[in-house]
């Protein structure tokens, strides 16, 4: 009963507007003092330290600077031209084109807010000028843009990976299956929206073209060959792999492009400090809630709750994967999983499902709430770039999100597909 006491506190601080990280916190603080007299403030404070103590989190700042610096290098206008050489001719044109830019633009950055306003604010003017209606070009950036936190790096991975113990190298590598899918998902929807909006397309570019076009991207597609290669190869942990992507991004930028100035680097440190900021504040509360749960052995009397009523893996995962969609449409991903990894993460494995696995499926199905109203991030920055309403855009997105959301549930009902990969890599 007191358990249920923590989650309505917190339900009903979120339910007042309460920051995500205040709200935890609040609430955690709130049932120790009321039900654990034994435990001080000071304890409190210690959970929160170890929230954020640990070395692989040391990587988030890394990645997203990575973002920030290839945002500001002139690397996503190449990335966007590259592509455009390569699929601008396929039916659905610029959406294809924006599709696979951001694909790659994800490789580099780990976070779907960046992905967004990295390519979006080329893709989205590119697609309306093709006669894709405003709505739809922000909706379609939208949707692939949440693939920027499946796609390795993962910043959501490795706030995973700190919380559950499963390795972050190996849930980088099977980000690429449920990648693969939901892209080929996205590709199917925007070619028929695009017949159906009678959009014209590139003519096919020539090999000289495109091989200029490649030369060009060359430097920036590399990044995502030493992060990811340095990682696989067992070079460099996360951290030092971010570091490295980080260095590297600098030079490409400042030497390779020469469209990176100095005067650039104090802005681009300052939103890296404040995103970090942003997460490490709710990785420290969370960590605290996180103990009071595990105090109260919530997350084994759910287990046990799921697991009597349904049986079957695949029935559980589904029902995980319903409750995760709902979430993510009214919590912010990393928020939702830190609270809820430590819940939900169990009842998986419990029911036979490899951590792993159960994992990017947990990270997949929260990932869709930075593209769904009403706390969707993502739509508010495409549909500013388009110059459209958040209406337009969630109406342009539901086909997309539809696309989207089979293809987890097909994830849920076979997480053994996500497994494969990392086992032959040695994960």
């Amino acid at each position: 009963m007191s358990g249920v006491v923590l989650i309505v506190l917190m339900v009903l601080l979120l339910v007042g507007r309460t920051r995500i990280a205040f709200a935890v916190g609040l609430a955690t603080w709130a049932y120790v003092l009321l039900f654990m007299p034994g435990v001080d403030s000071v304890t409190i404070v210690q959970r929160m330290y170890s929230g954020a103590d640990s070395f692989a989190l040391t990587a988030i700042p890394f990645f997203v600077l990575v973002g920030e610096l290839m945002s500001r290098g002139g690397i996503s206008e190449r990335l966007v031209h590259f592509a455009r050489t390569l699929v601008g001719h396929l039916t659905g044109g610029m959406g294809v084109v924006q599709l696979v830019a951001s694909m790659i633009f994800a490789s580099f950055s780990g976070s779907a807010v960046a992905n967004a306003a990295g390519t979006g604010a080329i893709t989205i003017p590119a697609m309306v000028r093709a006669n894709y209606p405003r709505g739809l070009a922000a909706a379609v950036e939208s949707s692939s843009s949440s693939l920027g936190a499946i796609i390795p790096p993962s910043i959501p991975m490795i706030v995973l990976g700190t919380i559950s113990g499963v390795s972050i190298g190996g849930l980088f590598v099977a980000g690429y299956v449920p990648a693969a899918l939901l892209g080929l998902a996205l590709v199917i929807g925007v070619r028929r929206a695009a017949i159906r909006h009678d959009v014209p397309v590139d003519p096919r570019a020539d090999l000289p073209t495109i091989g200029r076009a490649a030369w060009s991207a060359a430097p920036a597609l590399a990044t995502p060959v030493l992060i990811m290669g340095g990682i696989i190869g067992g070079v460099m942990t996360p951290t030092e792999a971010g570091a490295v992507g980080a260095f590297y991004t600098l030079l490409v930028g400042i030497f390779g492009y020469r469209e990176l100035r100095l005067a650039d680097l104090p802005a681009a440190m300052v939103n890296t400090a404040k995103t970090t900021g942003v997460v490490m504040l709710v990785m420290t509360t969370a960590s605290a809630f996180s103990w009071v749960l595990a105090f109260e052995g919530i997350p084994r009397r759910v287990a046990t709750a799921v697991l009597s009523q349904v049986s079957h893996p695949a029935l559980i995962m589904i029902l995980l994967v319903v409750l995760l969609l709902i979430a993510g449409t009214f919590i912010d991903t990393i928020s939702a999983l830190i609270v809820l990894t430590p819940v939900f993460l169990p009842v998986a494995v419990a029911a036979g499902v490899d951590p792993m696995a159960a994992g990017v499926v947990i990270v997949v199905a929260l990932t869709l709430g930075v593209c769904t109203p009403p706390v969707g991030v993502v739509l508010f920055v495409t549909s500013s770039i388009a110059q459209t309403t958040i209406e337009d855009t969630s109406r342009a997105i539901v086909p997309l999100i539809g696309l989207l959301v089979a293809g987890t549930m097909l994830l849920a009902i076979f997480p053994n597909t996500l497994i494969w990969l990392p086992r032959l890599l040695g994960f």
